[in-house]
């Protein structure tokens, strides 16, 4: 029997050691194993993976459990308002409408090494780009640094809220995808390709059919700067970033990254 049991704002998973649900387990997004006692916590939305996961009688799931949980998505107005140009604000707002759900929900590191403290956990991704964003905001202001014009200063800015959109692989792996920045970029095409042209706003489209996607995406596919080899074979997977913009784009999302550097969210 798997035990579900809600500790304050995640779920504890236990259960008899068993490969095969542990197997399940792993596919969870956001999920953390406790070693300590042998089990997984879980966040409050991964009950429906539970419950698509396993039948109703493996499941014992304590009676102040929410079984239609759904966490409201982050909706990026602070940042999208920092975007000038209303093509490419709207472009932004309808690639973010478009990621995965676990976008929404996962923490920016899936081991937990790489991040700081406020990218850890549940919507820590949100967070990571979030801070990516109001960094390239400050070094704006900083004419000693830099001199984009607003044009590029907005292509920066939406390269940064989209550059880890599919960041677990189109399928939601409980890992970094190696070649997500190729892999963001290949989705957004798809969707903009593959939906009814009716039901595109007309922002969309002139972004998609003008030079200001070959810029937004070549920063997206270039933003792990020299991380962009295979970290089994250490062949060269992702482009590196050549122009200024990419550059940039590749230093906002690593200094987002780094430990000794924390946000204070609660700064305009």
């Amino acid at each position: 029997m798997i035990k579900v049991s809600k500790i304050n704002d995640f779920l504890n998973v236990s259960f008899p050691y068993d490969a095969n649900i542990v197997a399940k387990v792993k596919t969870i997004p956001g999920r953390k194993y406790n070693p300590a006692n042998k089990s997984w916590d879980i966040p409050l939305y991964a009950i429906k993976n539970l419950l698509e996961l396993f039948n109703d009688d493996e499941l014992s799931i304590g009676d102040d459990i929410d079984l239609d949980y759904v966490k409201s998505k982050y909706n990026f107005e602070y940042e999208l308002n920092t975007i000038k140009d209303r093509n490419l604000k709207v472009f932004a707002k309808w690639s973010l409408e478009m990621l995965p759900d676990y976008f929404y929900q996962v923490a920016a590191s899936s081991s937990g090494k790489y991040h700081p403290s406020y990218a850890q956990g549940e919507e820590g991704l949100v967070r990571h780009t979030q801070a990516a964003v109001r960094i390239a905001n400050e070094l704006f202001n900083n004419h000693s640094i830099q001199n984009f014009t607003e044009e590029e200063q907005d292509l920066i800015r939406v390269a940064l809220l989209l550059h880890d959109g599919v960041k677990h692989g189109v399928d939601g792996s409980s890992h970094t995808v190696s070649t997500h920045p190729l892999e963001v970029v290949e989705y957004l095409e798809g969707k903009y390709w593959y939906v009814d042209e009716d039901s595109l706003p007309q922002e969309v489209i002139d972004v998609m059919e003008e030079e200001h996607w070959h810029a937004i995406s070549n920063c997206i596919k270039s933003h792990m700067g020299q991380w962009n080899t295979d970290y089994k074979t250490k062949e060269e997977i992702l482009p590196k970033p050549v122009t200024e913009l990419e550059k940039f784009v590749h230093l906002c999302d690593y200094l987002a990254s780094r430990k000794l550097l924390e946000v204070n969210f609660e700064v305009m």
